[in-house]
């Protein structure tokens, strides 16, 4: 009897073991859940705290009353849509357009038809560009070159015209000397405007396309 009474305690310390074990498992897995959501709660706290300041700053500096209360609204809009019309890493932005200037170093260069395929290849088109203040633009990040080094761009001698690859043709024959010949296409120069070569040579290129 004495034995099998032992025996029944024996049982029943272990047993309460386990649910001591069980329960501070338990315990220990809620306390690790509670504890990350807490930091969560605090990181959200934090986040929600600096979007209100940049907004707040916002407000300063477009200088707008009390009584528009539209005015968070419309930063949100703003923001929105500065983020959705960015242009891609590497290219720049000018008047509404993205352009990417490609370097080539010379044994990477290509012929105008190949540079048209390249900017095709990024859903873009070689620059056209369509007024004084773009060209000035251009011919400014047209800035590793000089002479008959240049940047193709997307104007070729087609039918005795100048033609852009929109099909348009140059309008300003101020902006390039040269006479339209067949075989020739333009390239932009720093600082010296557009100048009209082969267009089976090898060049840097320009492409383009809206925001």
């Amino acid at each position: 009897i004495k034995s099998c009474t032992s025996i029944t305690i024996c049982w029943g310390i272990l047993l309460l073991i386990m649910a001591l074990h069980i329960y501070c498992e338990s315990q220990l897995n809620w306390t690790n859940t509670s504890t990350a959501f807490e930091t969560q709660i605090r990181d959200l706290i934090a986040e929600n705290q600096n979007l209100t300041e940049q907004i707040k700053l916002m407000k300063m500096e477009l200088n707008l009353g009390p009584g528009q209360c539209s005015v968070d609204a419309y930063l949100i809009f703003i923001l929105a849509e500065k983020a959705c019309k960015a242009c891609q890493e590497g290219w720049l932005t000018f008047e509404s357009n993205c352009y990417a200037i490609n370097d080539a170093e010379p044994h990477e260069q290509k012929t105008w038809k190949e540079a048209r395929e390249n900017c095709k290849g990024k859903i873009s088109e070689l620059a056209v560009v369509i007024n004084a203040a773009e060209k000035k633009y251009i011919s400014d990040k047209s800035w590793k070159s000089s002479g008959e080094n240049g940047y193709w761009i997307g104007l070729r001698a087609e039918g005795g015209k100048w033609t852009w690859v929109d099909g348009s043709y140059l309008t300003d024959n101020s902006w390039i000397q040269q006479p339209p010949s067949d075989g020739l296409c333009v390239i932009s120069v720093q600082n010296e405007g557009f100048k009209s070569v082969n267009c089976d040579q090898k060049k840097q290129w320009i492409c383009k396309k809206r925001l």
